[in-house]
């Protein structure tokens, strides 16, 4: 790759690629925009100079073959891999394996949580022993959440985390649909005692938070990436997150749904997955349109508590698919730059400090903190 692109963007032409691109563009950092079709990145990319009021965006375009030895050849010359494409547990795999084979940082947008045990168990070490980061979830979902998390455990008596992302207005983009279709009917843990413990598929679980008028139907939504990221640390005896909204009536539908497909397939996996993908096709069709700050808003509440100690932590914020792109393009900053990250399999709020990334989003206007 030429030196002006040490940011590759995989799957750049997507709802949230588009994004990245245009937080990157924002902060002037070089990136190539990657994919399988040229025709239609550089469509993606006019959409993208056309909200950041330019004539083109500046960067290089590359296509490659969803393949090891062709994304290891997009790869080869780069400092850092945006992968963007999913579903991450069929696709994602083969993109890890090449960013470490090119000797590439490797960042993405997941929220599959059996994604990120994966890769957390089997290359994790690899991307140590390489000195290379490998942080999964560098999105809204999960990374939100576990900043304000970070900020409940700067009190070192915490030591059980109970997380609530609550949403106004959420517009999923269709690849997302798919995906938290597939979370929601799949295996997921919560964190008990030190040990990942399975939720109930489709189970309404029902809370109320500070600030909010009502109570809230919730849902486990795949587990999340917190308990994945806090397995292992000593900080944390338990940790369990919940999604909800203003639309109970919603999150009711998506767990009939739900398990009206695991009866109806049996649980039977490939049945499973086809049964999600058309439930997703037929719920959501068409590309949202970019975020509204006064429609997109909510809050990431934390409940935190120790033998002796509660802590309540939240972050008000808006515009959560275009905050993905501000956390990726600061990931990537803090990377070219050379920060000191850590290498392996990490948080993304440790690994890029969680007090700086709540600065920037603080500072651009995304969130607020409340302690």
């Amino acid at each position: 790759m030429s030196d002006a692109s040490e940011v590759i963007v995989y799957g750049a032409s997507g709802y949230t690629g588009k994004l990245i691109a245009e937080s990157l563009h924002n902060r002037g950092i070089p990136f190539t925009a990657a994919g399988r079709n040229e025709e239609r990145l550089q469509g993606a990319m006019q959409i993208v100079a056309e909200r950041a009021g330019v004539d083109a965006i500046s960067c290089e375009y590359a296509t490659a073959e969803h393949t090891r030895e062709s994304l290891v050849e997009l790869f080869s010359g780069a400092s850092v891999v945006v992968n963007v494409t999913g579903p991450f547990i069929h696709l994602g795999e083969t993109v890890v394996e090449a960013a470490l084979e090119a000797g590439c940082h490797y960042v993405d947008t997941t929220g599959e949580q059996n994604f990120m045990i994966l890769v957390k168990d089997k290359w994790g070490p690899k991307f140590a022993e390489a000195g290379l980061l490998l942080a999964p979830a560098l999105a809204y979902m999960w990374t939100i959440g576990a900043l304000a998390a970070e900020v409940a455990l700067e009190d070192d008596s915490v030591d059980s985390l109970n997380l609530v992302y609550y949403s106004e207005n959420g517009v999923p983009s269709v690849a997302s649909a798919e995906s938290f279709m597939r979370m929601l009917a799949g295996d997921s843990y919560f964190l008990q005692q030190g040990t990942l413990q399975n939720w109930e598929p489709g189970k309404d679980h029902f809370g109320t938070i500070p600030g909010v008028s009502l109570e809230l139907l919730l849902s486990s939504w795949g587990g999340a990436a917190e308990p994945t990221w806090y397995h292992g640390d000593q900080r944390v005896r338990n940790c369990r997150v919940y999604i909800g909204g203003d639309n109970n009536e919603q999150i009711a539908g998506l767990h009939g749904g739900i398990r009206q497909i695991l009866e109806a397939t049996g649980g039977e996996p490939a049945a499973l997955d086809a049964a999600c993908a058309q439930a997703a096709g037929s719920l959501f069709t068409e590309e949202p349109p970019k975020e509204d700050p006064s429609l997109q808003r909510g809050i990431i509440n934390v409940e935190a508590w120790g033998t002796l100690t509660r802590r309540n932590v939240q972050l008000h914020f808006h515009s959560p698919y275009v905050m993905t792109g501000e956390l990726i393009a600061e990931g990537c900053r803090h990377l070219l730059e050379g920060a000191d990250t850590g290498a392996g399999f990490r948080n993304p709020a440790v690994a890029f400090d969680h007090r700086k990334l709540l600065a920037n989003l603080e500072e651009n206007g995304f969130l607020v903190v409340k302690e």
